[in-house]
Parts: C-alpha cells; sequence; structure tokens
C-alpha cells in the first residue's frame, strides 16, 4: 500500500515538473514576443502578425503532436519534447535581425509548446484516475501560479538572456530525468481519429460549451479593459483584473474537491449561470463600481473552475487510456484560438455599447448550459453515491456523540 503511494506520488511529482515547464514556457515565449515586438516598435498589424503565427503554430503543431505521439513510448516522447524547448531556447539566444525574429521566435515558441501540450496533459490523465483527476488538476494548477509570480520577479533582476539561461539548466535536468519507464511500452492499435472525436456527442456537448465561454471572454476582455480605463481609470482596472487572479488561483483549490464529489456537470452549469448574472449585472449598472467587483468575484471564480475542468479534467474523463492525446489537443484548440480573436478584435473594442456587449454575452452565457444539460456526467454515478453515503454516515455519527454527550 505504501509503495503504490509512493509510486503515485512520484507520477503527481513528474506530471507537476512536466505542466511546469510547459506553462512556464508559455510564459517566456510571451515575454519573448513582447521584447521583441517593443524592440522594433512594431504596428498594430505587425503585432497581429507575429501573435497570429504563435497562436495558429501552437494549434496546428498541437493537432500533429497528437498524432506522432501515439507512435511512440510516452517518456521517449517527452525527451524529444524537452529537447524542441533547449532548441527554442537556444534559437533565441542566437540573436538576428528583426524581420526573422518577429517570424523565428513566435514560430519555434508556438511549435514547441504545441508539440509538449497534449502528451503532457495526456500523461498527467494517465496517471490519475477518475475519482482524484480534479483535486490533482486543481492542486498542480495552483502550485503552477503560485510559482509563475516568482519567474516574473527573477525576469525583473535578470536579462532575458540570463533568464533563459538559467531555464536552460532546468530543462537539462528534466532531461536527465525523464527517464524510460518499465510502463512505457508502444501501445498497439490505439489510434483514434479525430472525426471519432468531433462526432462523439459525449465530447461534443462539453467541447461547444467551453468554445461558447472561450470566444465571449475574447471578445468581452478588451472591451471590458478599455471601457473600465475610459470610466474608472487605469488603477481601478488594475485592481479588477488583480481580483480576478487572486480569486481564480484560489478557487482552483476549492473546485478540484467540489467536482471530485459531485461531479464535473453541476460545477460548470453553475458557473455558466453565475458568470451570466455577473455579465447581466455590469450590463445594466456599467458605471457602479460596487457591480464590478461583483463582476470581478463572480470571474474569478468561474475562470478557475473552467480551467480545472476544462484544461484537466473532463477530456481525460471522456478518454480511454492511451487515446488521450487527441482529446486534450481538440479540447485546448479554443483556449488559445481566443487569444487571436482578442488580439484582432483589440481595436473595435471602444466603438461597442458596453451595456449591448454585456448583454449579448451574459445572454450567450445562459445559452451555453444547454448542451451541458444534454451532456453526461463524467465522475460515475456510483462514485457520487458512494461519497453521499459516507458523508451522511460521518454526519449520523456525529449526531449520535452529540446525543451521547447531552445524555451523559
Amino acid at each position: 500500500m505504501n509503495r503504490k503511494f509512493l509510486e503515485y506520488l512520484r507520477s503527481i511529482w513528474k506530471s507537476y515538473l512536466l505542466l511546469f515547464i510547459l506553462f512556464a514556457w508559455l510564459q517566456i515565449t510571451s515575454i519573448m514576443i513582447r521584447d521583441i515586438l517593443i524592440q522594433s516598435a512594431a504596428t498594430y498589424f505587425e503585432e497581429l502578425a507575429t501573435y497570429t503565427i504563435f497562436y495558429f503554430s501552437v494549434m496546428i503543431f498541437s493537432l500533429l503532436a497528437a498524432i506522432f505521439s501515439e507512435k511512440m513510448p510516452k517518456e521517449s516522447y517527452l525527451r524529444i519534447w524537452v529537447l524542441t524547448v533547449i532548441i527554442s531556447c537556444l534559437a533565441y539566444l542566437i540573436k538576428f535581425n528583426k524581420e526573422i525574429m518577429g517570424i523565428l521566435y513566435p514560430l519555434l515558441g508556438g511549435a514547441s509548446f504545441g508539440l509538449g501540450l497534449p502528451s503532457i496533459f495526456s500523461y498527467f490523465a494517465d496517471h490519475t484516475s477518475i475519482s482524484n483527476r480534479g483535486r490533482a488538476g486543481s492542486l498542480i494548477f495552483f502550485l503552477i501560479s503560485l510559482a509563475f509570480p516568482l519567474l516574473v520577479i527573477i525576469n525583473k533582476f535578470f536579462s532575458t538572456d540570463k533568464f533563459l539561461l538559467f531555464f536552460l539548466v532546468f530543462l537539462f535536468f528534466i532531461l536527465y530525468s525523464v527517464k524510460r519507464s518499465k510502463e512505457s511500452k508502444r501501445i498497439e492499435n490505439r489510434e483514434a481519429r479525430y472525426l471519432q472525436i468531433l462526432t462523439n456527442k459525449q465530447f461534443l456537448f462539453y467541447f461547444i460549451s467551453w468554445c461558447m465561454f472561450c470566444f465571449i471572454n475574447a471578445l468581452e476582455a478588451p472591451l471590458l479593459e478599455d471601457f473600465l480605463i475610459k470610466a474608472f481609470g487605469n488603477d481601478f482596472r488594475d485592481l479588477i483584473l488583480f481580483l480576478e487572479t487572486l480569486i481564480a488561483s484560489f478557487s482552483t483549490l476549492i473546485i478540484g474537491f467540489v467536482i471530485d464529489s459531485y461531479g464535473r456537470k453541476g460545477a460548470l452549469i453553475y458557473g455558466f449561470t453565475t458568470l451570466g448574472i455577473a455579465y447581466a449585472i455590469v450590463g445594466i449598472f456599467s458605471y457602479n463600481s460596487i457591480s464590478w467587483y461583483i463582476y470581478s468575484v463572480v470571474f474569478g471564480f468561474a475562470s478557475g473552475f473552467f480551467a480545472v475542468i476544462f484544461l484537466f479534467t473532463v477530456w481525460g474523463d471522456l478518454s480511454p487510456q492511451g487515446k488521450r492525446e487527441k482529446y486534450y489537443a481538440l479540447g485546448s484548440l479554443p483556449y488559445f484560438l481566443i487569444g487571436f480573436v482578442s488580439k484582432l478584435s483589440a481595436p473595435y473594442a471602444a466603438a461597442i455599447s458596453i451595456n449591448a456587449s454585456f448583454s449579448l454575452a451574459s445572454f450567450f452565457l445562459f445559452l451555453a448550459i444547454i448542451p451541458l444539460i444534454y451532456a453526461p456526467e463524467t465522475l460515475p454515478e456510483k462514485l457520487i453515491r458512494r461519497r453521499e453515503l459516507r458523508r451522511y454516515i460521518e454526519k449520523a455519527k456525529k449526531i449520535r456523540e452529540k446525543y451521547e454527550k447531552t445524555g451523559d
């Protein structure tokens, strides 16, 4: 029993390291792209072109990676992925002219990130069970979110080049530690086609709701920032964004335990409903600061819920062992497509009425609940009932102990 528990902890630790590298590399790539755009004094269209290369390279290479990674042992593929990140870091350290940098770095950064995304999430899902996947995902995501401020602080004290050298040393350590294990044998006949997944009703119901949230968030984010700056100023905008980030970070811890006890479907319906109400409130009372505090709290909780459920949990629940890469590749597409949509719609944010926009967002968020109503609960019913029974028994014991003490 102890040996199994230690093996479980070891696999979770390895999952954390790999996921940390994945998200840290996304953060580092974003910093590099931002620096390139600042140094070259890029126009809006140059900036849009750079981010278009990055986001589409992430999506294309993640779809391709899901195909290639199915044909080889996971640990072997993960070692190859770490090597691609190392090559991308080295390429950045070699200074090219600005025109090449504006194309090469977002392409390499997006490609190396996309190549690792489906396999790393699949590795996480393979080493967690459906009964604890939510808790494991929420804990890992929370720890990663705590580590990000440290990366920002380090980047302030060191130049980007020195920061990348430290990251390279860390990557070589990970490359050495990711060894081929006994279970890392090639699994034959495990290919799942994208068309089969997209025509699967269970996958499609969750995927449609996730797409609707992502696109609403992409279209509303630039409008929200533009309105807050004009109506309340930069300081209030920063405060609202800080509250959203802070609450989202801590809500990830809560949601993991909730969805492993009560199911994923109910939490998502609750999240969409409350978020729709929050959008309706700021749509009606746009110039009332209290309504924005309410919105920041609700949006923070909802975004934390959605991140854990859609990025970590539900695609692993719906996919069979050894066939998870393509589920995660498809499930992550809307998350990165919204980055492109947000950049594309940013110049037109000021031209849209805040009341009409947020009211429309509220309507579509309520509409996103409809596919979830027909979606199956991915957590087994017997597991939910067993945990409900356990809670009932524990409550009954406490009541009995209370009456026994009263009787004495």
